[in-house]
């Protein structure tokens, strides 16, 4: 019975990957699969029926093969049955965005985000040789080609649009025309390709998407649509898209109290510290008072604008120097990750994301990418964001993008010897993860010793201020799309109990509107983690190791918490790290 689960999972998470191939093209591209790089998505009224039916087979299969998993299974059964339950949430997921509240009636990024994805990523040369950087940049021209008329589709299907996705829509689309009006060609004739139809594909595409751009600004004059989701479906995202096993109103109330609880720990640091960090100044009266002194003193170290993303490579130096020193967990070569300016198609959401290596690509790599400041900020806006993001935040971020959070998970999730684990990985674990790996190397001892330039009792504050953070992402992302949060609310929140700067702020409210359920995963995944992690150290007793902890939980890929729990209780083994070229060298 065992195997059988094992052979079911295996063939079912086998048929999800032709899925991809056939209705969602730049999934695959991403993923490494090379057949369907040249095409687009059929967004056409023919090709969403088939997608769903696609879908709506496949999940029917999978209730069946989990049907037949034997009660009580353990060993590879029980992972099987893990692998087939993060495939049954991932279909649910998929039907519900296409059928139950379609996104690509009711919102444009979707949309824009395939193109850019779409045509970003064969321009990728992390790990790619010449001759495959020709084919792929062959095939990118091929499918700028069929921007305008996946954007025509793409533009019968809106209904609407939203007036925070107007306004990440609108900043998009310039960034997008120039990928493919200007970095298509550039790329063709730095690889001895034709230029000019490299050009000629890019006109054509980037026709296609001032056209869709000027729908989308006529649409958003419906005021009707309103970008809250609503709690139910609100309440489907972070189960089935996020993979958080904690309910919303008990999320809701976990991060209210962690707040408080970090407020007061910040406090407490900052009283103990105060005349080391300020000589001679008497300590501000009040919790609030003190706090925005001593961040203010932090962000005094705010480096200039052109300097920042030099800052953001030293501290990820630093933070992969500290992890091959400490030896806790396995250090990905140096030469895997790169850290980038965020090419202006990718800009608006986020300010700094890690675009991870390809799982079916053996040795690709991963791209830490860190937004600029936009050129049209006034001054007092640029020096809010670079006040936010000064050394000892970039420290923060160079832990929680690089080493050993993201990209040593995502590298290692990239090369699980099965296929679901490669796969299916959830925001939850994800994010929590990277989380709790921001703590961790604080209380193994960076920042001491010489490992950073920025001040150990620097790198704890902001730590700790990262964690309000955290907090403050699953409150504003609750209280938008399953309650009615007014703006006024949520800016009260960042700027307020959160100790955020006003750029931050603001910019974190546009990223919680047209982002619903992602800005909880951070908190919901490093709560449930650290409370998987107090269970394991009951279960174990004195047996209970927390680095052997750590790596355990690395090696699972990134299922939901609960799945994991599940295979770490019955030592369920991980598999052969030989498979997918994972590259061990500088591990301690």
């Amino acid at each position: 019975m065992g195997q059988g689960a094992v052979g079911a999972a295996d063939r079912l998470v086998a048929r999800w990957v032709d899925h991809l191939r056939e209705h969602e093209p730049v999934e695959a591209s991403r993923l490494g699969l090379p057949d369907r790089d040249e095409d687009l998505p059929d967004l056409s009224a023919a090709g969403l029926d088939a997608r769903a039916r696609s879908l709506s087979a496949l999940a029917a299969a999978v209730d069946l093969a989990l049907a037949a998993v034997p009660v009580g299974a353990t060993g590879p059964a029980l992972a099987a049955a893990g692998d087939l339950r993060l495939l049954a949430d991932t279909l649910a997921w998929r039907r519900a965005e296409l059928e139950d509240r379609p996104r690509h009636a009711l919102d444009p990024l979707p949309a824009l985000e395939t193109v850019a994805a779409g045509v970003h990523a064969l321009l990728r040369t992390d790990g790619v040789d010449a001759a495959e950087q020709r084919r792929r940049v062959r095939a990118a021209v091929r499918r700028a080609r069929r921007v305008p008329r996946f954007l025509e589709c793409a533009g019968a299907a809106l209904t609407g649009v939203s007036a925070p996705a107007y306004e990440v829509a609108a900043g998009r689309v310039a960034g997008l025309v120039g990928l493919v009006r200007d970095a298509l060609p550039r790329r063709a004739a730095a690889l001895g390709l034709d230029v000019d139809g490299a050009r000629d594909a890019g006109e054509y595409a980037a026709e296609g998407l001032e056209a869709f751009a000027a729908l989308v600004d006529e649409l958003v004059d419906d005021r009707r649509l309103d970008w809250r989701v609503g709690p139910v479906h609100h309440g489907r995202a972070l189960r089935l898209a996020v993979g958080a096993a904690t309910p919303a109103g008990e999320l809701e109330d976990r991060a209210r109290t962690v707040l408080a609880e970090t407020r007061a720990e910040m406090a407490e640091l900052v009283a103990a510290t105060w005349t080391r960090r300020r000589p001679g100044v008497p300590r501000p009266e009040g919790e609030d008072a003190l706090l925005r002194a001593a961040l203010d003193g932090v962000a005094a170290a705010a480096v200039p604008a052109h300097r920042l993303v030099r800052e953001a490579r030293v501290a990820v130096d630093e933070a992969r120097a500290f992890c091959a020193a400490w030896g806790a967990l396995p250090v990905p070569a140096a030469d895997t990750l790169r850290v980038e300016v965020m090419p202006a198609e990718l800009r608006g959401v986020a300010v700094a994301f890690l675009t991870g290596p390809e799982p079916f690509r053996a040795g690709s790599g991963g791209t830490y990418h860190l937004a600029p400041v936009p050129d049209d900020w006034d001054e007092p806006r640029r020096r809010s964001f670079l006040r936010e993001y000064h050394p000892a935040q970039l420290r923060s971020l160079a832990v929680h993008e690089a080493y050993p959070g993201h990209h040593l998970q995502l590298m290692r999730q990239a090369a699980h010897p099965r296929l679901a684990r490669r796969l299916l990985g959830r925001p939850a674990f994800v994010e929590g993860w990277a989380v709790r790996m921001e703590r961790e190397v604080l209380d193994a001892g960076f920042g001491r010793d010489g490992t950073s330039a920025v001040p150990r009792e620097d790198l704890e504050l902001i730590q700790l201020r990262m964690q309000l953070r955290v907090a403050a992402n699953a409150l504003l992302d609750l209280g938008l799309h399953a309650a009615s949060m007014t703006d006024a609310d949520a800016l009260s929140l960042l700027t307020g109990a959160a100790l955020q700067e006003g750029a931050e702020a603001r910019g974190k409210l546009l990223r919680a509107k047209v982002t619903s359920g992602q800005l909880s995963s951070y908190f919901a995944g490093a709560d449930e983690l650290a409370a998987l992690g107090r269970s394991e150290r009951a279960r174990l007793g004195a047996a209970f190791d927390p680095e052997a902890h750590l790596r355990a939980v690395l090696e699972h890929g990134a299922p939901t918490v609960p799945v994991l729990a599940a295979e770490l209780a019955d030592a369920v083994p991980a598999g052969d790290r030989t498979v997918g070229g994972w590259p061990e060298a500088a591990a301690g």
